[in-house]
């Protein structure tokens, strides 16, 4: 009955019929990188930035169902993005050799403007589905530990340089969960990786806060930035 009323129109082409159509599922498979979930690094690479894999390139369909999920309230589309997080966070944990103990996934704030907007973090909730959607037996724990510490511009539009000022210590380990992230494996985790400045502040705050190590795991890296890191 409610599909008769508002009918379901897929994220990625908006045709009716399907949140997320066949077509546009195997247009997915094409954005992966091509050696699976890997090392990427920002053109130009920020200073500090921690070792970061992703799954696949920032383009459509995939941007289409991204922009969706996050600025639309298709939180339906979780069922589509989590499984590539996930792929993304299996990767960084086997390149980091983290098969011992307890990982942290630490998802990348929203600003505090963006949660008044939308009501709801959907990184947090992508964080979460990926984590439930983690097939291997390592030991993994969902963290929202990092918070904004000050208001920041919108990022959009902004380029490298400008997007690493504007979130200089913008960033911080919220005191509830110092005793948690100290000495810890931390993995930062957002939905793309455009010029790395985001995941490099997070990174800075956790390592402040006493975090043994921390890297970074995304679903996508933007075309126009990508720089496949041959180690």
């Amino acid at each position: 009955m409610l599909d008769l009323v508002l009918p379901a129109e897929c994220a990625g082409c908006h045709r009716a019929g399907a949140s997320w159509c066949r077509r546009c599922d195997r247009a997915l498979t094409r954005l992966a990188l091509p050696s699976g979930p890997s090392m990427v690094v920002p053109d130009p690479p920020p200073r500090r930035l921690p070792d970061t894999v992703a799954w696949g390139l920032y383009d459509d369909p995939l941007r289409a169902a991204i922009t969706a999920w996050k600025d639309e309230g298709r939180r339906d589309l979780l069922t589509v993005l989590a499984p590539l997080l996930a792929a993304a966070m299996e990767a960084a944990c086997a390149h980091a050799d983290w098969t011992q103990g307890p990982v942290l996934i630490v998802p990348a704030p929203s600003s505090s403007r963006s949660t008044r907007i939308r009501g709801d973090m959907p990184s947090v909730d992508l964080a979460g589905g990926a984590v439930r959607a983690h097939l291997s037996r390592r030991t993994l724990r969902l963290v929202p530990a990092v918070a904004p510490a000050r208001a920041v511009a919108d990022q959009a539009g902004l380029s490298a340089t400008s997007r690493t000022a504007n979130l200089r210590r913008a960033h911080v380990v919220a005191s509830r969960w110092l005793p948690v992230v100290r000495d810890r494996r931390c993995l930062v985790v957002d939905d793309v990786l455009t010029t790395g400045a985001t995941i490099t502040e997070c990174a800075r705050a956790l390592m402040q806060a006493g975090a043994m190590e921390v890297r970074g795991a995304t679903v996508a890296i933007s075309r126009r930035r990508t720089a496949l890191d041959g180690r």
